[in-house]
């Protein structure tokens, strides 16, 4: 399978897409996608100027999960020129909030959304270079 091919999938079968279709997303030339090896995939939609909100569809967790997030962002602020990243997660999703904390995204409190209360997370390519 190619990586397209694997990311048009993932985002196919993806329980909170909201009903994008993979290609479509894909075909948008603005959005990014970033597949590790084991298949853990980043996906930064563009939302204009630098700006990107973030979904993770990662098959690993833990560690592992942790280093492909701060990598992902790595890549977007250093190689994408990304001023913003910012992710909604849903308030119940324990897990994921850990994660985006963990990967250095803070909290920028709750939103109401279609599917229900989540909660905003912020990084910025000042806070990721340590505020300097």
């Amino acid at each position: 399978m190619s990586k397209h091919e694997a990311i048009i999938q993932a985002i196919d079968a993806a329980p909170f897409n909201g009903g994008v279709r993979g290609q479509d997303w894909l075909a948008n030339e603005d959005n990014i996608a970033i597949l590790f090896a084991n298949g853990d995939l980043a996906l930064f939609e563009h939302e204009g100027d630098h700006d990107y909100q973030v979904h993770f569809l990662f098959v690993s967790g833990g560690r592992a999960a942790i280093n492909h997030a701060r990598e992902s962002f790595a890549i977007m602020f250093e190689q994408h020129g990304a001023e913003l990243i910012f992710g909604l997660v849903p308030d119940e999703r324990r897990d994921v909030k850990l994660l985006a904390r963990w990967a250095g995204g803070k909290s920028a409190g709750l939103r109401p959304t279609p599917e229900g209360e989540c909660e905003l997370f912020v990084l910025s390519q000042i806070m990721w270079k340590g505020g300097k």
